[in-house]
């Protein structure tokens, strides 16, 4: 995700037939000639997904985080380790708010291995919740009842604590 915006990964099998619905005029990029047919001109292989006048600096954007991940040791087992245990932590303080689960509540049947970068925590206000702690310097995002709290490697163990903290303030104040 630090890598920009047009950066992205698809395999396509090489038995792949699929042709997109949306596309670009990069698509027929490859098959531009004067002789042009009628309709969407597909090029070959990955080339039939491209979109529109392409723009290469989210590619040498994520060359260089490609390249601080290496100098900085941050493999994806390193991350991930820093994802759980931050996530960990917001569950556990989350928890320790003892929050009145009709206002706020998060799932307690998934463990924490089958959770990805974020605390889902439910709340017929999250969208209240939100703009609250936003004024407070806490940045999440919702969705409809959904308040997510999405922790990062730059951030300290005392930060994560403290957006609880003023997690819990704000619940109480509502």
């Amino acid at each position: 995700c630090q890598m920009g915006e047009g950066n992205g990964f698809m395999r396509l099998p090489s038995h792949c037939e699929l042709r997109p619905v949306i596309t670009g005029w990069f698509t027929e990029f490859g098959a531009l000639s004067a002789h042009r047919k009628p309709g969407v001109q597909y090029g070959e292989g990955g080339h039939r997904f491209a979109g529109a006048t392409y723009d290469p600096a989210a590619h040498y954007r994520g060359a260089r985080v490609m390249e601080f991940f290496v100098e900085n040791g941050l493999t994806p087992v390193v991350l991930r380790g820093v994802s759980q245990h931050q996530v960990g932590l917001l569950m556990r303080s989350f928890d320790a708010l003892d929050a009145d689960p009709s206002v706020i509540d998060r799932d307690r049947a998934v463990d924490l291995s089958g959770i990805g970068g974020f605390l889902a925590l439910t709340s017929p206000r999250a969208g209240d919740l939100h703009r609250m702690l936003k004024q407070r310097g806490v940045f999440t995002d919702y969705r409809g009842d959904v308040l997510r709290f999405g922790p990062a490697p730059y951030l300290s163990d005392t930060q994560i604590v403290g957006s609880m903290a003023i997690l819990g303030e704000s619940v109480r104040g509502l």
